[in-house]
This record gives C-alpha cells, sequence and structure tokens, in this order.
C-alpha cells in the first residue's frame, strides 16, 4: 500500500514539473485530416498556358501566301504582279503591288508599283485610289517614267467627272513630255474638254 502510494505521489510531481500529460493517441486519419489541405491549381488562370485560337483553313492559307511572298524578292514580286497582269487576274496583281509597296518601299520596284497599283485600281473603276498611286508617283518616281503617271493622273480625274483639274494636268503632260506616246491622246481629250466642244 505504502509503495503504490509513492508510486501515485512521483507521478503527480512529474506531471506538475515536466508538464506531462498522457492523453490517448489519436488516429493517424484524424490528424491528417485536420492539416491544411493543399492548395488546388487547377483553376488558377495564373499558371495555365493559354494558348492562341486555331486559324480558320482560309486565314491559315492567306498567312502562309503572306510568308512565302515576303520572302521572295522586290523584283520577283513585281515580275510575279506583271505575270498576273498579263493573265487577268486583277485581284493577285493588286495584291502583289500592294505588298511590294510594304515590303520594299523606297526599291524600283516598289516606286513603280504606285504606277501598277494607279492602272489596276483605274480597271476597278476606283478613280480615288488611283489617282492618290499616280499623285505619290509624281512626287517620288523616275522622271524619265512620270509621263506614264501624268496620264493615268488625268483618267482618274475624268472617272471622278473633275474635267477643270482634268485639263490642267493634261497640259502639264503636253508641256513637261512633248514627245511622250501619251502625247497624241492628251491632245485628243483636250479637244474634248474645249468650252465650245460641249463633250465630257
Amino acid at each position: 500500500m505504502a509503495l503504490a502510494l509513492l508510486m501515485a505521489g512521483i507521478t503527480t510531481a512529474s506531471v506538475k514539473i515536466f508538464g506531462w500529460k498522457f492523453w490517448p493517441r489519436r488516429p493517424a486519419t484524424a490528424r491528417s485530416a485536420e492539416r491544411p489541405r493543399a492548395r488546388s491549381l487547377t483553376n488558377d488562370q495564373r499558371l495555365v498556358a493559354v494558348s492562341e485560337p486555331p486559324l480558320s483553313a482560309a486565314a491559315s492559307t492567306s498567312a502562309s501566301t503572306a510568308i512565302i511572298r515576303r520572302n521572295l524578292s522586290a523584283s520577283e514580286m513585281f515580275a510575279a504582279a506583271k505575270v498576273a497582269r498579263e493573265r487577268g487576274d486583277t485581284a493577285e496583281a493588286l495584291r502583289l503591288s500592294k505588298q511590294i509597296e510594304e515590303f520594299f518601299p523606297n526599291s524600283p520596284e516598289g516606286i513603280n508599283s504606285h504606277v501598277t497599283l494607279g492602272m489596276l485600281y483605274l480597271a476597278l473603276d476606283q478613280g480615288e485610289n488611283a489617282l492618290q498611286e499616280f499623285a505619290t508617283f509624281r512626287r517620288v518616281g523616275d522622271p524619265e517614267l512620270k509621263a506614264e503617271a501624268y496620264f493615268g493622273q488625268s483618267q482618274a480625274l475624268k472617272k471622278l467627272s473633275r474635267y477643270d483639274d482634268e485639263r490642267t494636268v493634261l497640259e502639264e503632260l503636253i508641256a513637261s513630255y512633248p514627245r511622250s506616246v501619251y502625247v497624241a491622246a492628251a491632245r485628243a481629250r483636250l479637244s474634248e474638254l474645249a468650252p465650245d466642244s460641249g463633250a465630257h
């Protein structure tokens, strides 16, 4: 009996001194259930790779064609545009000529494409666009080739019913390039524009 009391006293003293607690151990599953769960990254948009939407078949073909054409030289693209014009493919000739202007604006081909585009726009009855292209060539083009731009500009002005401006351009053409192949046509058109002709 004395031994039992002695053991009880030792145990009580240990609890007071060392803070020992004799609690029943909880199952491992209970402890793990209380741990904070790792954050799911499934819906974390910052970690989800965002890809570009797939191109449509037409857009993909167009992009591929543009890349291929961009790898051509200015002279190759200019030759391709000429072939397209000769076979009557105005849309393709227009597209190529615009690309030449975009990719090689200061090259001889890029500058001469202003005349090409002007003629193509005339064929499409787009007088304003044609007028802008011919006017640009008159500013930056080779003087030896400007007679064609003058005559093209007069035709664009005719389409726009700007007859006074057309007359002025034709007169400049004849004065600046008296030996041009366009002079005869310019004189004939000036006769139609004469006040007493009554013809426009």
